[in-house]
């Protein structure tokens, strides 16, 4: 396999990978400048022929993205925003911004017969500003981050809650967890369930009003409690990417990997800068498939494909 390969789509969140599918979901642009909707797409690999839920592909064609193209999930869903494999592996769980006609929430996608079941939309009465990125811990806990974007941005009405990161827990408790982050975005675990890393993104581009902030542009780490679900910790800032900002984020074997404007950032796990995957796009956000070694890059003009990831990444 050669690479990276890129699928020009409406992307530009998600995304996720269904192995059992061979398929990657993903939102799409929040078109701010005209309908207001978004979209929940995806591409549908097993038309190649030749997908494996273990390795994903010994061989890949380089007139693949001139074969697959993106297909229609779910219209309107609204503001989606990240999205993460549920539970039980049959649902999306998603990250809904909401607008000024509907709340904001995190939600089950059956990905059979596409049903929503709300698993959240608010804490002690009042409502979430605009979930952003959205996690499952293997004991089951939904870890969101929720900044005030969708206000910011003009389709949310003014915030009731600080920006903030949630844990609900598997019994269906809600713990509130104010990292002191001004903008708590990107989330990932470590492998072993001791680490949240967040991203603060305050620098985005996207303030239009009179709020001093120090307009932030990266990484911390966090610790967290894999039993019970509870983040804590002063946290310890790790770096900060050189354009943009750090958005989506995962980790996998001994590495932390975060994309930003021009490329995907390698780290340990730690949190120490490695590399970087450089690209010409802003890396929006990030999946992996064929236990690991396959990375999927969400940007606005389409999805880009990393068969074998490690080997693309260059000194800093």
């Amino acid at each position: 396999m050669n690479g990276p390969y890129f699928f020009p789509a409406d992307a530009h969140e998600g995304p996720v990978w269904v192995a059992e599918q061979c398929r990657l979901y993903f939102t799409t642009k929040t078109h701010l400048d005209g309908r207001r909707e978004v979209d929940i797409l995806f591409l549908d690999f097993s038309q190649l022929g030749f997908c494996d839920s273990n390795e994903l592909w010994d061989e890949f064609p380089d007139d693949a993205p001139h074969r697959l193209s993106a297909r229609l999930f779910r219209h309107d869903a609204r503001m989606a925003n990240s999205m993460c494999l549920g539970p039980n592996r049959r649902n999306l769980l998603v990250a809904e911004q909401g607008d000024k006609h509907r709340p904001a929430a995190i939600s089950l996608l059956n990905l059979s017969d596409h049903s929503r079941k709300v698993v959240v939309d608010g804490v002690d009465g009042k409502a979430f500003n605009s979930p952003n990125k959205v996690v499952l811990s293997e004991a089951g806990h939904i870890i969101f981050s929720d900044p005030d974007y969708g206000f910011r941005q003009g389709f949310r009405p003014p915030p009731e809650l600080e920006p903030n990161v949630y844990t609900y827990t598997k019994d269906g408790r809600l713990h509130t967890f104010r990292c002191g982050l001004e903008m708590p975005h990107g989330l990932s675990l470590t492998p072993d369930q001791r680490t949240l890393f967040i991203t603060d993104t305050s620098d985005d581009g996207a303030h239009d009003d009179d709020v001093e902030l120090d307009r932030r542009r990266s990484v911390w780490r966090f610790s967290f409690d894999a039993s019970s679900g509870q983040i804590s910790g002063e946290g310890e800032c790790c770096f900060s990417v050189n354009k943009g900002v750090p958005d989506g984020s995962l980790t996998v074997k001994d590495y932390l990997l975060v994309g930003g404007g021009d490329g995907v950032y390698v780290a340990d796990l730690g949190g120490k800068l490695q590399g970087k995957i450089p690209m010409s796009r802003t890396a929006v956000n990030l999946a992996l498939a064929g236990n690991g070694k396959q990375l999927f890059v969400t940007t606005d003009e389409g999805v880009a494909l990393y068969p074998g990831w490690e080997r693309f990444v260059e000194d800093i």
